[in-house]
């Protein structure tokens, strides 16, 4: 566990949960079967893996090992490039990594546990606020969405529990297309009714738009005009309940810390997450392996 600071002073403080060598391998190989979106780089790790355990090192007469070969470390760099190509945010780079031969992947079902995991890392629950006309009362709504820049991932969620797909064009010239997947309204119901169980971290979201929906389902709204042609106003205690949720959820969804915890960033301070040294590479004799095969591994 590693605290990286806040990117901005006035925001939360950040933690990561790091492994490295055999404990990532392990992860990895735990995940891998689950793993959708970053499918192609669990391959690559566990084959580097695989190719490490694979070594033999080499000891002096003192017992120290030593330096790994020229060839040893031209294969290790290229697992590195490939790991770093396939996470890079330029599309040009990307393109020509994956070339004219990339396979699309098997469709297949998604669990809730799945989508649980996904929301809470990619995910938002809150709940639009939209002020009517004049003397009207505002209506509130409650939303899902997740982002990805893999649109077919979204298209497997979208398969299993409906949604609105939406385009976002790129931040910045070299950066991928985004997609959105949306809920609103209705569909959020059959969508909280299947993660609720399994959320981790916005759980506490969730109950608030739980209440929201158990609230609108047991609320009669009746209708006014001549020929009944709008809806009527709602009881200033329906506003009020709703107005609370709205105001609870933005709490829980907000950036900044809560009011009288302080900062340990000073105003105008980006702290970073503290370097971490690397040691040396080291000789060993290693089975043979190419650079083809390690670029071709997806």
């Amino acid at each position: 566990m590693s605290s990286v600071g806040q990117r901005h002073a006035a925001w939360k403080p950040s933690y990561a949960l790091i492994w490295t060598n055999a404990a990532a391998a392990k992860l990895v190989a735990a995940i891998a079967p689950y793993s959708r979106v970053k499918s192609r780089q669990a391959a690559v790790l566990l084959q580097f893996q695989r190719h490490v355990e694979r070594c033999t090192r080499i000891r002096d007469s003192l017992g120290h090992l030593l330096p790994l070969s020229d060839r040893e470390r031209e294969i290790r760099e290229s697992f590195y490039q490939r790991v770093k190509h396939l996470n890079t945010r330029d599309v040009a780079v990307r393109r020509l990594m994956r070339g004219g031969n990339r396979k699309r992947r098997k469709s297949r079902t998604l669990s809730d546990r799945y989508l649980a995991g996904f929301i809470d890392g990619e995910g938002s629950l809150m709940i639009n606020k939209a002020e009517n006309r004049k003397n009207w009362n505002p209506s509130y709504r409650p939303r899902i969405s997740i982002s990805n820049t893999d649109r077919f991932v979204l298209e497997e969620i979208r398969q299993t529990y409906g949604g609105i797909l939406v385009y976002e064009p790129r931040v910045h010239r070299g950066w991928n297309n985004a997609y959105q997947l949306i809920w609103v309204g209705g569909m959020v119901a059959q969508v909280i009714s299947s993660i609720k169980p399994y959320l981790q971290i916005k759980q506490p979201q969730a109950a608030v738009l739980s209440s929201l929906l158990r609230h609108i389902s047991e609320t009669r709204q009746g209708r006014q005009g001549s020929n009944g042609g709008y809806f009527a106003f709602h009881p200033d205690k329906v506003v009020a309940f709703r107005e609370r949720l709205y105001r609870r959820i933005r709490k829980l969804n907000a950036k900044g810390v809560r009011p009288g915890v302080a900062s340990n960033a000073k105003e105008g301070e980006r702290p970073g997450r503290k370097s971490i040294s690397r040691s040396a590479f080291q000789r060993s004799r290693c089975p043979p392996m190419s650079r083809r095969s390690i670029t071709a591994s997806k």
